[in-house]
């Protein structure tokens, strides 16, 4: 049995979904050159590659994000809400960090690029049929990325909780260029009362600058409140 034999030693069934021709007739050339790996259909949109999972049953899913009628992230949800367990490999021209988090969110077992090697796309199929995940080097530093950027996200919405509706609409007009002056005539209170608002909006959110608090507004998108 070769490295690219299943288990069992029997061939790996794999179906190519891509809507270009060109490079499904690519990615079936590398994986037929592997001893084991047998592309068995291909398809031409997200449609196709439901059908041809239904029909064929095969072991592998090699999957494009951007494809017409479903895109890949819609047929890897459609496949697990429906208990498909074909392995799901994403070969995409994207690395954007929410691509590469979306796909895994939805159930892709591996994630490459197009402009990987051969090699390095055999050895995502075969550790996909081996129950492993497989993420390329630069896709595991995007999805770090984007798992990060969804963290500090979430932290600067728990903060956020911590203000009192009026400490919000100060922290606002403050990051507008409002002077404490012109906040308090505004809602008919103290000069000094808007500066207590705004020494605890800063006490709450660890911002010590005006600069930081605008920062933190224009992070958490509530700058047109």
């Amino acid at each position: 049995m070769t490295a690219s034999e299943s288990a069992t030693g029997t061939t790996l069934r794999i179906v190519v979904a891509d809507d270009h021709a060109v490079v499904r007739e690519g990615i079936r050339h590398v994986l037929e050159r592997a001893e084991g790996l047998e592309v068995v259909a291909e398809a031409a949109d997200g449609a196709e590659a439901l059908a041809a999972v239904a029909e064929h049953v095969p072991d592998i899913l090699v999957l494009d994000i951007s494809m017409p009628e479903l895109t890949g992230l819609e047929v890897t949800q459609r496949l697990r809400a429906e208990g498909r367990e074909v392995g799901i490999v994403i070969l995409s021209m994207f690395d954007d960090p929410e691509y590469v988090l979306q796909a895994v969110r939805s159930g892709a077992d591996g994630y490459l690029l197009k402009d990987a090697g051969p090699a390095e796309l055999r050895d995502a199929v075969l550790a996909v049929h081996d129950g492993r995940e497989y993420l390329s080097e630069r896709v595991t530093h995007q999805l770090s990325v984007a798992l990060r950027s969804e963290l500090e996200q979430e932290q600067r919405r728990s903060r956020l909780e911590q203000l009192t509706p009026r400490e919000r609409e100060v922290l606002v007009r403050v990051t507008r260029g409002r002077t404490a002056r012109e906040i308090a005539e505004e809602f008919g209170i103290s000069h000094r009362t808007v500066e207590t608002h705004r020494e605890r909006v800063m006490s709450k959110l660890r911002i010590r600058t005006i600069a930081g608090l605008t920062r933190f507004v224009l992070e958490a998108g509530i700058e047109g409140e």
